[in-house]
């Protein structure tokens, strides 16, 4: 069950419901985690920034996905990613990304210099991966769209 914090007319997910998909894209297999509670949100204005935390894979198997002994280590990264980004509803997780040797991590944000301190504060303490992020206005959350 989804709880919900209401902003304006829009809600906010306590506690998201995900789905898993499988696929391939560009002739690489794709696994995409989603965040459909998410959809209440999407396009909010106040949610207009799109921000990705992309993260190397230290040994992909052959199809390019994570292995079990680092998916533990993923895990908790995004676990602190998830901490530090929604803090106080400032963003929100609606994407995880697995593909070509890499994890991304989608997010939306109200604040994009917040979003872009909690990632740099949370890389001088993260050693077990590197973090590569973008920020990007993307008000009709086209990414989000993409994969939900």
């Amino acid at each position: 069950m989804s709880t919900r914090t209401h902003i304006g007319s829009f809600e906010y997910p306590r506690e998201s419901r995900w789905t898993v998909t499988e696929g391939t894209h560009d002739n690489r297999l794709i696994y995409v985690r989603v965040n459909v509670s998410a959809a209440h949100l999407a396009r909010d204005p106040r949610y207009r920034t799109r921000v990705g935390i992309a993260v190397p894979l230290k040994a992909p198997t052959p199809a390019g996905l994570s292995t079990t002994s680092e998916s533990g280590q993923l895990e908790a990264l995004e676990d602190a990613l998830c901490f530090s980004l929604e803090a106080a509803q400032t963003s929100l997780h609606v994407l995880t990304i697995t593909t070509a040797g890499m994890r991304e991590f989608v997010f939306y944000t109200r604040s994009a210099s917040e979003a872009q301190a909690a990632i740099t504060a949370l890389q001088e303490q993260i050693s077990s991966h590197v973090l590569q992020s973008y920020v990007e206005d993307d008000p009709q959350w086209e990414v989000y769209a993409n994969f939900a």
